[in-house]
């Protein structure tokens, strides 16, 4: 088998380049960015998805200072000729990374900033000896390399060192600000949002509104754009660019073809179909098959060492899932419910708000939804499916989980939720109670632990049915819902070592149904077949039939043993 030199966590181009590592050429972008149609753009896509190292890319070709004929030999810009004459190395570039700028306080925030620009004043030390960069900035310069600068003077700062930097090579400077997005969303975490979002939109908009003849374009990139009226006030002059746009929508993220090249020069593509139901499934644009860089790269490398290993969520044991563990931790259970529906395989119709606001992401279910969108936890469905579920001019977006990793990050945070709800002691003896099998036991407990917090708006199937679940998916027991089964699809079936259990969900306004309900679920079990997977399984000792009847706070259970192998 091939053995490609790979390098997980690779941001910098010319690293990556020189260490002859496999590369999924993004070049093309200069093609179709060139010549200028925007002073100031922002695109923005999910976490992992190549931002950083794009953005490395592009201060490579474009730095004045540096010699990157080589670098870019035999990718697609090279074929450009005029192009690269015209714009490699021609300009001076700044390229700042905000991703470290979140500390737990403003004044460390911004002394972490200081270090930014620090660093980068170490680096260009020759403007403080240069005749053509004006006293007054050469004394500002200094007071960043030592680490002297006030707050007013560090929100100047990149119209500072913008301008220092055209005075000296007699031409305008191309910015370029990955994460632009960290500082805001780490502020509204610690409780520092509005002084933060203020400190930004001088530091922006000074530098790239009104210093127009030094500046010869900028690209920021985040995960989010922040709205206009927040960080964006008066820079009119922004065009943005998110995962809803066709315009690079494959500048982000690996396309089908680079996927089954870079699996066929592994000599893994018999997996495209694993890796496909795996890692595939986020739309850009009108493009449906995008796939997360870091997961398919961290899949061939495992694969390359180990081609029986299975599939992993690698995006699960990454930084930045606390997003979702915030979302589930305060909105409990209306959207554990809609999750779990879509953990089932279900859409779900919503209004999509493009222009966000970090301080109020979670405030009306349109921005939650939104917000996992914009991050990559949900994508749009196929335009197909839209069509067929959406009412013509209903304005909505059918949004899915885009494939089985970001699934498990869900299942993963869901488990946690319903693990904080119940204590150990209360988990354990409602499995005791579900296991032995005692109906009236389990039923008491369940009344006075999960139930007995739920309010009016969950008196759903649906949401028992994901209760239900969810505590189940909190222990070790294999769980899954709605599997097709038998002659139909069960509610829920749970595996734990050699005992298996198939349990069908009911739910009543009237609490004297209870009864019949629980004996139509069972019958349902029966006639259905529902356990038809665990009969004859030598693996599995004991099959049980579980029927639970909701009403608003009470339930009815029954159990039998349907068989003892």
């Amino acid at each position: 088998m091939p053995v490609l030199k790979i390098l997980i966590g690779g941001e910098l181009f010319s690293e990556i380049r020189r260490g002859n590592y496999y590369y999924v050429d993004k070049t093309g972008f200069l093609n179709d960015f060139l010549p200028l149609s925007a002073k100031v753009s922002l695109i923005t896509r999910p976490r992992r998805f190549g931002k950083t190292l794009f953005m490395s890319m592009l201060a490579d070709f474009f730095d004045i200072a540096k010699d990157s004929r080589e670098l870019f030999a035999s990718l697609k810009v090279s074929a450009n000729e005029e192009l690269c004459k015209e714009w490699m190395n021609q300009y001076p570039v700044i390229l700042l990374s905000l991703k470290d700028i979140d500390k737990p306080t403003y004044a460390r925030a911004l002394k972490r900033f200081q270090e930014e620009i620090t660093k980068f004043c170490k680096k260009h030390k020759y403007l403080l000896s240069s005749e053509k960069v004006e006293n007054e900035d050469k004394v500002q310069l200094q007071k960043f390399l030592d680490r002297e600068a006030d707050e007013d003077t560090l929100g100047l700062s990149l119209e500072l060192l913008i301008n220092a930097l055209a005075s000296y090579h007699q031409k305008p400077v191309i910015v370029l600000i990955d994460e632009y997005d960290v500082p805001a969303a780490k502020a509204e975490e610690n409780g520092y949002y509005d002084e933060m979002i203020q400190f930004m939109r001088g530091f922006l908009s000074s530098a790239l509104k009104t210093n127009q003849e030094n500046l010869m374009f900028a690209i920021l990139t985040g995960c989010l754009r922040i709205t206009k009226e927040s960080i964006f006030t008066g820079l009119n002059n922004l065009k943005c660019y998110d995962i809803s746009d066709s315009d690079y929508a494959d500048t982000f993220g690996f396309t089908q073809d680079e996927v089954d090249t870079l699996l066929a020069d592994a000599g893994l593509s018999s997996k495209k179909e694993e890796v496909r139901e795996w890692y595939d499934g986020y739309c850009f644009g009108k493009n449906q098959e995008i796939y997360c860089p870091w997961s398919i790269l961290n899949y061939v490398v495992d694969n390359m060492k180990d081609p029986q290993r299975e599939p992993t969520a690698y995006w699960l044991n990454t930084s930045g899932n606390e997003l979702v563990q915030r979302l589930i931790a305060h909105n409990s259970t209306d959207l554990t419910d809609s999750i779990d529906s879509l953990l089932d395989g279900n859409f779900l119709p919503a209004h999509i708000n493009y222009a966000t606001n970090y301080k109020n992401l979670t405030s009306t279910p349109e921005n939650i939804w939104s917000l996992l969108y914009l991050t990559g936890y949900l994508t749009k469905a196929p335009k197909e499916v839209a069509d067929e579920l959406l009412l013509p001019g209903s304005g909505m977006d059918m949004l899915t989980i885009p494939n089985k990793e970001v699934t498990e990050i869900f299942r993963d945070e869901l488990k946690k939720w319903f693990s904080h709800r119940l204590t150990s002691t209360q988990r354990t003896d409602l499995l005791q109670a579900f296991w032995k099998p005692d109906a009236e036991l389990f039923a008491k407990l369940l009344s006075q632990t999960l139930l007995v917090s739920i309010s009016m708006y969950d008196y759903r199937e649906h949401f028992y049915h994901g209760m239900l679940t969810g505590m189940f998916l909190s222990t070790k027991a294999q769980t899954v819902s709605n599997l097709e089964a038998g002659e139909g699809r069960s509610d829920i079936l749970v595996r734990d070592k050699n005992l298996a259990a198939v349990i069908e969900v009911k739910r009543t306004t009237e609490e004297k149904e209870l009864p019949s309900l629980v004996e139509k679920g069972l019958k349902q079990i029966i006639d259905n077949q529902y356990d038809a997977r665990f009969r004859g399984n030598p693996s599995i000792r004991t099959v049980l039939h579980w029927s639970i009847a909701f009403c608003k706070k009470s339930c009815l259970a029954k159990a039998i043993v349907a068989c003892e192998q």
